[in-house]
């Protein structure tokens, strides 16, 4: 009787030992690993799953997410259904299931494939979601990683977490935010990163999307400043930052959005209120529960369910922002990010006390990013924000014919990051001695956490893979945000892939580094723009030759599809045999960037203040 194993996610000591078991018992056992790296260091099968399914359940589940919306239920949309109190709750968890849907699906595609050889699988998946998996016809059985327990060092975290916003609630207390003068506010919940000082050319910790923004601001801009709270129950450590309780913006004054929360704490009419709609949210998704809605759309209800108690925070920001902005005497709010939930909760707040709302693109925008794609009905029911502010035409274009938004709300005014450009060409080589680094041909890899677990492995297994063998090279790895705190991760694969020319940072500013390189790496990342915008050469790391923002159609990127192939591009490009194409990269500024000529930040500026 042939049988396989598929680990479908990271395991433990413990577990590795079960498998080693299993495969010595004598029974015929085979197993698979989706993790590139595990299947070299345990001597599993690598199982890479075809690029064509991928793409095709990449698209399927798009159309099922926002179809999901649309579907009738008693005489109204879903996403209607679902409104309480100005929020269209389906809009801020629709992001976190598209990616739980989607992976899920993966992972049944590849079991599916097991069971058409095997007779029977087991397999070690992320789980435990197994309403969609059991569906499955044949002997499976699944295996989840046990819930991590909570560590000394958590106390430490939350503690201190607790202390900040203690401190920023009392600061708060104690200051008036009612100044006439202030009428635009600016939204910053961003983990400050090192950011070049546009004056000074230092590097400062900063909103990387919009300090330059802010540099342009004057007294008539009152920010929003919020901490985006640890997630303790992943391990996720917080550390008490200089910037988190005193000003760093002297131009600024800023308001605590903990501040807010805790007032409105105090209030019984805010309880009041909270408490019924609480109530009515869980009705209405219980109530669908007894619909006619497809097995599919029934899952969705229940991750909903299960997403309840982060509802419940979504729903007390906003209805303590509410409480805020019945106040005051704001003309505007202005934001990134501004289809993520704890952004949304503000916005609805203050779309509902006619506070006109403003989103500014912060990273590129393609057909299967969630936050950006809307159906008819969702545009109709003024879902988006009031205006848009994109970087180029061709975000624009996009948005108006993808997304559905209207001409009339979009404004192109560039990218405000690259206002430090100029000055950095100018000063290049001053500042890349600023950056310690070892006198070799730098090669930057911008890392994304991806959604797809095996994909993130596979990237940074590839990128160590293709330099370590190539001499005077030395690679970067620039973390994502989301990732600052887990190097390890990366210094586990590039022990692996026997890689020792490479360095991992989150404390080195991006910009600099793009100025010092010789190559940018990343996958999809705006890094890849804005590589372009130094005119480095790109390499975009394509398994799935989806090339989903297009560097590679426009002919501003190489393509690699592995290591071996990525190896060959980074010798040829050191040895100008390739090189990039200066009218593709003309042409690319001109759509993607609209002008890298230092003013982008005062347009933005210029546009919330004269658009009212």
């Amino acid at each position: 009787m042939r049988r396989a194993i598929l680990i479908n996610r990271s395991i433990s000591a413990s577990e590795v030992n079960e498998i080693s078991e299993t495969l010595n018992s004598g029974n015929e056992w085979t197993a698979f690993s989706t993790s590139p790296h595990e299947s070299l260091s345990l001597n599993f099968q690598p199982l890479e799953q075809d690029p064509d399914i991928k793409r095709r359940i990449n698209v399927e589940e798009m159309n099922a997410l926002l179809g999901f919306g649309e579907t009738i239920h008693e005489g109204i949309t879903i996403s209607e259904n679902l409104t309480i109190n100005g929020m269209s709750l389906w809009h801020y968890h629709k992001f976190r299931i598209y990616f739980i849907m989607r992976n899920l699906t993966y992972e049944i595609e590849l079991i599916k494939d097991l069971l058409s050889r095997f007779e029977q699988v087991i397999c070690y998946s992320s789980g435990p979601d197994t309403a969609m998996l059991q569906k499955i016809n044949g002997q499976v059985e699944f295996r989840f990683s046990a819930k991590s327990q909570s560590k000394t060092g958590s106390f430490w975290s939350k503690l201190s977490y607790a202390l900040v916003v203690f401190a920023r609630f009392l600061s708060g207390f104690f200051h008036s935010f009612n100044n006439p003068e202030s009428i635009h506010l600016l939204i910053d919940r961003a983990t400050k990163q090192p950011c070049l000082n546009i004056k000074t050319l230092r590097p400062e910790p900063e909103n990387y999307n919009l300090a330059y923004v802010f540099a342009k601001a004057n007294k008539e801009f009152l920010i929003i400043d919020e901490i985006e709270q640890p997630k303790f129950s992943g391990g996720q450590k917080f550390a008490i930052k200089k910037w988190m309780l005193i000003n760093p913006r002297k131009n600024l004054k800023r308001i605590f959005g903990e501040y807010i929360l805790l007032r409105a704490a105090m209030s019984p009419e805010i309880w009041k209120i909270f408490r019924h709609a609480d109530r009515e949210i869980r009705h209405k998704l219980l109530s669908l529960l007894d619909g006619s809605i497809t097995e599919k759309e029934i899952w969705m209800v229940k991750r909903m369910l299960d997403f309840h108690k982060a509802s419940r925070f979504y729903l007390f920001k906003n209805l303590a922002w509410k409480r805020f902005f019945k106040f005051g005497n704001f003309k505007s709010i202005s934001t990134i990010d501004e289809n993520s939930p704890a952004v949304k909760a503000i916005l609805d707040a203050a779309k509902s006390n006619q506070i006109r709302t403003i989103g500014i693109q912060h990273g590129n925008i393609h057909e299967l990013h969630p936050a950006y794609r809307f159906t008819a009905n969702d545009i109709n029911r003024n879902l988006i924000c009031d205006s848009t502010i994109v970087w180029g035409d061709y975000w624009k274009e996009f948005l108006r014919n993808i997304s559905g938004y209207p001409s009339d709300r979009l404004f192109t005014a560039g990218q405000s990051r690259t206002d430090i450009i100029p000055l950095l060409l100018e000063r290049r080589e001053i500042l890349t001695k600023q950056l310690g680094l070892p006198g070799k041909d730098i090669v930057v890899f911008a890392s994304q956490l991806q959604q797809d677990p095996s994909l993130r492995e596979r990237a940074a297994f590839d990128v160590f893979n293709a330099v370590k063998e190539i001499k005077n090279l030395h690679l970067v790895v620039k973390l994502h945000p989301s990732e600052a705190g887990y190097p390890e991760f990366y210094h586990r694969i590039a022990k692996i892939a026997g890689c020792k020319n490479y360095t991992v940072t989150s404390g080195m500013d991006l910009y600099q580094l793009i100025a010092a390189c010789k190559i940018v790496i990343t996958c999809f990342s705006t890094v890849g723009s804005e590589a372009i915008y130094f005119n480095k050469p790109l390499i975009i790391l394509d398994h799935l030759e989806q090339d989903i923002q297009g560097y590679i159609s426009q002919g501003v990127a190489f393509k690699a599809v592995g290591s071996k192939e990525m190896e060959v591009l980074i010798i040829k490009i050191l040895t100008n045999e390739l090189t990039p194409d200066e009218n593709a990269t003309k042409k690319f500024i001109r759509r993607n960037a609209f002008s890298i000529d230092g003013n982008t930040s005062e347009r933005i500026i210029d546009f919330i203040r004269y658009n009212l």
